[in-house]
């Protein structure tokens, strides 16, 4: 593999690890919210561990298909940089 396929391999896989660690943080902190909210029994230590577990997931599906959207974005905007005429 040559140094642009590594380039564009991390890249992809970068923004797959920041999107489901957004999710794990996201469920981790509203599950325990939710928890109180409706009195569902646990402790707010399982309740940030569902959270985490839950929300990577769910975080985890969708995180590929909006690397490779980000992947095309960034290289049609260095294939076509914007120019300027003012």
């Amino acid at each position: 593999m040559n140094l642009r396929g590594i380039h564009w391999l991390s890249y992809f896989l970068f923004w797959v690890a920041a999107i489901t660690a957004a999710g794990a943080l996201l469920g981790a902190s509203l599950f325990p919210l939710a928890g109180l909210l409706f009195h569902t029994g646990d402790t707010p230590w399982q309740l940030v561990q569902n959270g985490a577990r839950i929300g990577s997931f769910y975080f985890l599906i969708w995180a590929p298909g909006t690397a490779v959207v980000l992947c095309v974005m960034r290289a049609y905007r260095r294939q076509h940089p914007e120019t300027r005429t003012d």
